[in-house]
């Protein structure tokens, strides 16, 4: 049973950030919440939610995952995934793709859920020897991170999707003789079809996960400031509210009402909330 929004315990005193989450079903033609995430010490799928705020002591952990809406099942792909990262994040296990790869697979899951797919976007971090604040950040398909800088006004994004049209633009870049810029990937305005995913986790149902691979992602690690912000979000955000369009925040800024004001947006956008979304804000003290 999936816990609850109201139910969060608060980390201990000794915070190094504050964080809070929203998540909702939203106008999805499928009608069903196929994202989750994991929220510093526990997991959660709910059609409509938002956290309260809450301390961030060292070390942290903080997921989103959205389920392919090309299967009906992909819930129980997303919510495989929070659940292996909660496992292991209990057990004191570093929660990389492959480790969460091995549990995902080695749980039995029915026939009719076989293919089922889901992404990933998770920072994890931790104070280090020396007082400073690390975070390693990683990613699988489309749902992203993006890092607001203290005393910046415009977002950026730190992650590149795994879709065919940054597959098409590593490949012209690599028939150039160069290497792609950042700048160049998560293109809006292309056609659907570029926008496929090429990276996912899957359910499998049978002894298959043995021999299948973990899906490929992307790392990275961060020297963290304070001020620094983050969101960690699914496409049912940043596809239907550019990052351009997000406010900035500031220490004054109520994170919750942040929240809120980007799920509006979402629903008053073009696209009418036709997605499920989920976004984590992260704010470093």
């Amino acid at each position: 049973m999936t816990a609850s929004l109201n139910n969060c315990p608060l980390n201990d005193t000794s915070s190094i950030a504050q964080a809070c989450a929203i998540i909702f079903q939203g106008n999805a033609s499928n009608n069903l919440q196929q994202d989750a995430f994991f929220f510093l010490d526990n997991w959660y799928q709910e059609d409509l939610g938002v956290m309260p705020v809450t301390p961030v002591a060292s070390p942290f952990c903080l997921a989103a995952s959205d389920g392919v809406a090309s299967s009906n099942h992909s819930q129980h792909c997303s919510k495989s995934v929070v659940k292996a990262i909660s496992r292991l994040w209990s057990h004191n296990t570093k929660p990389t793709v492959d480790a969460i790869h091995q549990l995902v697979n080695k749980t039995k899951h029915s026939y009719k859920r076989h293919g089922a797919a889901a992404t990933l976007a998770m920072i994890v971090g931790e104070l280090n020897s020396g007082g400073a604040i690390k975070a390693r950040i990683t990613h699988v398909g489309d749902s992203r991170i993006y890092w607001l800088p203290k005393g910046a006004a415009q977002w950026q994004c730190l992650t590149r999707d795994h879709n065919l049209l940054n597959e098409l633009i590593d490949q012209k870049a690599q028939e150039q003789g160069r290497y792609a810029e950042f700048s160049d990937y998560n293109g809006e305005g292309m056609a659907g079809s570029l926008y496929s995913i090429t990276e996912c986790f899957a359910l499998t149902s049978d002894s298959s996960y043995l021999s299948s691979e973990a899906p490929e992602s992307i790392s990275r690690t961060m020297d963290i400031d304070g001020g620094d912000c983050f969101l960690v979000c699914t496409d049912g955000m940043h596809d239907l509210v550019p990052s351009h369009e997000w406010q900035a925040v500031s220490a004054e800024t109520d994170l919750q009402d942040w929240l809120i004001t980007l799920k509006n947006q979402v629903y008053d956008s073009e696209g009418n909330a036709y997605d499920n979304g989920t976004a984590i804000l992260l704010r470093f003290d």
